[in-house]
C-alpha cells in the first residue's frame, strides 16, 4: 500500500533537486549569476506570476459558490496583521533596533513563499493542481494589497532616517573639525586645515557657534522624529512603488474577472457556459503560469551558490529563535485562525501547511534595497528552504495525530 504523504515527499525532493540543479550549474559556470539571476526575476514577477494570478484567480475560482474563499482569505490577513503587531513589539523592546526592523521582522515572519512553494506542495497534498493554485494564490493576495505598502513604509522611513542621521553626523565632524581650528594655535590650525581639505571639507576661520561634538541618543531620537514628519513624501513614493507593481495589476484583473463571473463562468474549461474560441486565454495563462516555480527555485539555487559564502552569518541560537517561530509559532497560529474561520478541513490544512512554508527570497531582495536585515533574512530563507521537507511532512503527521482538519481518504 502506497504511502499517503508520497507524493508529498516526492514534490518536496522536486524541489529541492531544482534548487540543486541550479546550484550545481552556477558552480560550473554553466548559467552565469549576473546575467540569469536578474533576467530570470524579471520574468517571473512581470509575465510569469501575473499571468498565474490572472488565471487562478480571475478564472479558477468562484467566490460566490464557495464563500469559504473569503474566510481562507481572512485568516491569511489576520495573521498578517498580528505578526506586524509583534514585530512593532520586538522593535519597541529592543532600542538598539530602528524603524526599518519592524519591516525585517515582519518579513521573517510572513513573507511566506505562498505561490512558488505553496502552489505545488498543496497540489501535492491534494492531489489536484487546480486546488493548490487557489490556496496558494489566495494566501499570497494580502502579501500584496495589505503587507507590501506597510512594510515598504516602513523600509522607506528607515531610508529617510538613515540619510538623516549621516547628513546631521558630517555636520557635527564638519563643526568639530572648525570647533578645534578655532581653539588651537597657528601651526596646529594649519595643520588641521591641511586634515580637513584631506577630508573633503574647507578650512575655515569663522568662529561658529559650539555645537555638542558628540553623536548621542537624543540626536538620533531628533532623526527620527523628524524623518517621521515627512511621511507624505513617503507615502508618495510607495504609492509610486506600488502603483508600479504587475502583480497587484493581476490581482485587480482577477477580482474583476471572477466577481464579475466572466472568468469562471466563460473562460474556465469545466464550466458549463465555456466559450471554446476563447481557449486561448485560459491556455496561454496556464502555460506561462506554470513557469513560475521552477524557474524561481532555479535562480534560487544560483543565488544560494553565489551568496553561500554569507548565508549563515547571523548567530546559531538567533538562527534557531527565527526557524521556530517560522516552521511552528507562525502555523501554530494559523490552525487557532483558521478553526475562528470555520474552515473546512481541505482549506484548514492547506491554511496551515501554506504558513509553515519558507519565506520567499524576495524578502532578501527588498532587504539588499534598503541595506538592513540582509543577514536575518537570507538565512531565513536558506534554512527554511533547507528544512521544507520535515517540516511539511512534520505539520502533516501532527495534524492527523492531533485529528485536525484531516485529509480525506
Amino acid at each position: 500500500m502506497t504511502w499517503k504523504y508520497t507524493n508529498v515527499l516526492n514534490e518536496c525532493i522536486m524541489v529541492l533537486l531544482t534548487i540543486g540543479l541550479g546550484i550545481v550549474a552556477s558552480r560550473l559556470e554553466v548559467i552565469e549569476f549576473q546575467s540569469f539571476v536578474p533576467s530570470a526575476t524579471k520574468f517571473v514577477f512581470y509575465i510569469a506570476l501575473p499571468c498565474l494570478v490572472i488565471q487562478g484567480l480571475g478564472i479558477g475560482m468562484d467566490f460566490y459558490s464557495d464563500t469559504l474563499l473569503w474566510n481562507f482569505f481572512g485568516a491569511y490577513l489576520v495573521l498578517r496583521a498580528i505578526f506586524l503587531v509583534v514585530s512593532l513589539i520586538l522593535v519597541g523592546l529592543d532600542r538598539s533596533k530602528g524603524i526599518g526592523y519592524v519591516a525585517v521582522y515582519w518579513l521573517s515572519f510572513t513573507w511566506i513563499s505562498t505561490v512558488i512553494l505553496g502552489v505545488p506542495i498543496s497540489a501535492a497534498v491534494f492531489g489536484n493542481a487546480n486546488v493548490g493554485k487557489k490556496f496558494g494564490i489566495l494566501a499570497g493576495v494580502s502579501s500584496f494589497i495589505f503587507q507590501l505598502p506597510l512594510q515598504l513604509f516602513f523600509l522607506e522611513c528607515h531610508a529617510l532616517q538613515d540619510s538623516s542621521i549621516k547628513e546631521l553626523k558630517e555636520k557635527n565632524r564638519v563643526h568639530e573639525c572648525e570647533e578645534d581650528i578655532e581653539g588651537c594655535g597657528a601651526d596646529e590650525s594649519e595643520e588641521i586645515n591641511i586634515q580637513c581639505e584631506r577630508d573633503g571639507e574647507k578650512p575655515t576661520e569663522q568662529v561658529l557657534p559650539r555645537k555638542p561634538s558628540s553623536w548621542d541618543n537624543e540626536d538620533e531620537v531628533a532623526v527620527a522624529a523628524s524623518s517621521l514628519l515627512k511621511t507624505r513624501h513617503v507615502w508618495k513614493k510607495i504609492a509610486v512603488q506600488v502603483t508600479r507593481n504587475p502583480v497587484l495589476w493581476a490581482i485587480l484583473v482577477g477580482f474583476t474577472l471572477t466577481l464579475s463571473t466572466v472568468g469562471p463562468r466563460f473562460l474556465n474549461p469545466t464550466s458549463g457556459d465555456y466559450v471554446p474560441g476563447l481557449g486561448w486565454i485560459f491556455l496561454t495563462l496556464d502555460w506561462l503560469g506554470a513557469c513560475v516555480s521552477p524557474v524561481s527555485l532555479f535562480a534560487m539555487g544560483v543565488w544560494m551558490q553565489k551568496e553561500w559564502r554569507s548565508l549563515f552569518g547571523i548567530p546559531w541560537w538567533s538562527a534557531t529563535l527565527y526557524m521556530l517561530s517560522k516552521l511552528v509559532i507562525v502555523p501554530m497560529v494559523m490552525v487557532f485562525l483558521a478553526k475562528a474561520m470555520h474552515l473546512d478541513n481541505q482549506s484548514g490544512r492547506a491554511a496551515v501547511l501554506i504558513a509553515a512554508l519558507p519565506i520567499s527570497l524576495a524578502s532578501f531582495v527588498l532587504a539588499s534595497r534598503y541595506k538592513i536585515g540582509e543577514a536575518v533574512l537570507s538565512e531565513n530563507v536558506a534554512l527554511g528552504t533547507i528544512l521544507i521537507l520535515p517540516t511539511i511532512l512534520i505539520w502533516n503527521i501532527v495534524l492527523d495525530q492531533l485529528d485536525v482538519f484531516p485529509l480525506s481518504e
